[in-house]
């Protein structure tokens, strides 16, 4: 859906510390279950009541899951908005517009997952996909520390972790695991510098990718264009792109623009 709708928490899950998720029952059914890597735009009408009400600009949430019609979303302590959105309980109530922009396709037999921080909630979803198609992926999850890495024990199939501290994995990024893997097709979302080392793995490897960007959106629907890149939109030709067409981006990697539009060189 296009338009905005509400929707009530009914669980928190995932706890750690830097964030939590959320299950929400949108009041309106979708019409297609949604595909991993797309999103929703979330706002709060009602903002708890320590949090001023400028805390109710709509904010862009991949989805983390999808069962019996109710849906996933995993928030990160990043901005006012999103400690306010930490603060809402069991109960409360978000605004919805989603399903958005264009998710992963899962026609892979040896699939390689790829996330560091807030990316590995799509990639969770996307796991939990390939997992009922009787497919065990193989996903590679990086951190600056164990305790920041989400959903590290609900992957399905095998799971290998990179922390920058050493606290748990490899000590070091969570490309240097990528060393050695030969997948049918890399599927990675989080900062933009790992999207480039691991599109950059790839290209060497000649093997397919699939990238889930994450950048600023203030509407989701393709009428701000602070998300653009190159010619495209994010949230509408996006979030996932293909490496063929991110290895031919003059944007990707280099720049992109930050609230207001101000552009941020990378």
């Amino acid at each position: 859906m296009k338009y905005p709708y509400p929707a009530e928490i009914i669980k928190v899950t995932s706890s750690t510390t830097v964030g939590h998720a959320i299950w929400l029952a949108p009041t309106q059914p979708w019409a297609t279950a949604p595909t991993p890597g797309q999103f929703v735009m979330v706002w709060l009408p009602h903002p708890p009541k320590k949090h001023a009400r400028d805390v109710c600009n709509a904010v862009p949430m991949s989805i983390a899951g999808w069962k019996d019609g109710n849906v996933r979303i995993t928030i990160k302590d990043l901005g006012a908005t999103s400690k306010a959105l930490l603060d809402c309980e069991p109960g409360d109530w978000l605004g919805l517009t989603g399903p958005l922009g264009h998710g992963f396709s899962t026609k892979c037999q040896q699939p390689l997952l790829m996330g560091g921080g807030v990316g590995a909630p799509p990639l969770l979803f996307l796991a939990e996909s390939f997992a009922a198609k009787g497919i065990q992926p193989v996903t590679l999850l990086g951190g600056t520390t164990h305790s920041e890495i989400f959903h590290v024990d609900e992957f399905p199939g095998i799971v290998e972790l990179a922390t920058d501290d050493g606290s748990i994995g490899h000590p070091g990024r969570v490309t240097e695991l990528l060393e050695g893997k030969i997948p049918d097709r890399l599927y990675s979302c989080g900062p933009e510098p790992m999207l480039v080392k691991g599109l950059e793995w790839a290209l060497e490897k000649k093997i397919s990718a699939e990238l889930c960007l994450e950048r600023y959106m203030a509407c989701g629907i393709g009428l701000c264009g602070i998300c653009s890149l190159d010619q495209d939109l994010v949230c509408q030709d996006g979030p996932v792109f293909s490496g063929e067409r991110l290895a031919n981006s003059e944007e990707f990697g280099k720049q992109l623009r930050e609230a207001g539009g101000k552009v941020r060189l990378l």
